[in-house]
């Protein structure tokens, strides 16, 4: 997590970029009252991982409707904020097959009867991101 604290966007690998954008992105359209889904769907289709945004949205839903703490995703910034790396590290950790510290660490975000469907919805998010060549983590460019 802390290799990607205050990292330069540009430095990320390709579907850590992707992931702090669609992030951005579903957090700005919820703040403008407008339909997520809707908002990155021309993104998700360009990379070919359309499949994968309704995950996506479930994953950033049960986030915002059951976290413990806020979560503050607001920075128009090129760097990578706290909590974006928190969230970065989780899908890292489920495509590397940690998936007991994914666990571990949800617990510390999102309400009890969260876990699951986040864990879930995460899961298969960075799974179809993997299929369509923007796997969660990988090193980071320095």
């Amino acid at each position: 997590m802390y290799d990607l604290i205050d990292r330069p966007l540009a430095a990320l690998p390709p579907g850590d970029r992707f992931l702090v954008r669609a992030i951005r992105l579903w957090v700005a359209a919820r703040t403008a009252c407008q339909h997520p889904q809707a908002m990155l769907a021309a993104r998700f289709a360009q990379a070919g991982a359309l499949e994968a945004l309704a995950d996506f949205d479930t994953w950033m839903t049960q986030l915002s409707t059951h976290a413990r703490v806020p979560i503050q995703i607001n920075c128009k910034c090129g760097l990578v904020t706290d909590d974006e790396s928190v969230l970065l590290t989780l899908a890292r950790d489920l495509v590397t097959g940690r998936d007991a510290k994914a666990r571990t660490t949800l617990s510390l975000l999102v309400a009890d009867r969260a876990i699951a469907p986040t864990f879930c919805a995460l899961a298969r998010t960075a799974a179809m991101l993997g299929q369509v060549g923007l796997p969660p983590g990988s090193s980071v460019r320095t």
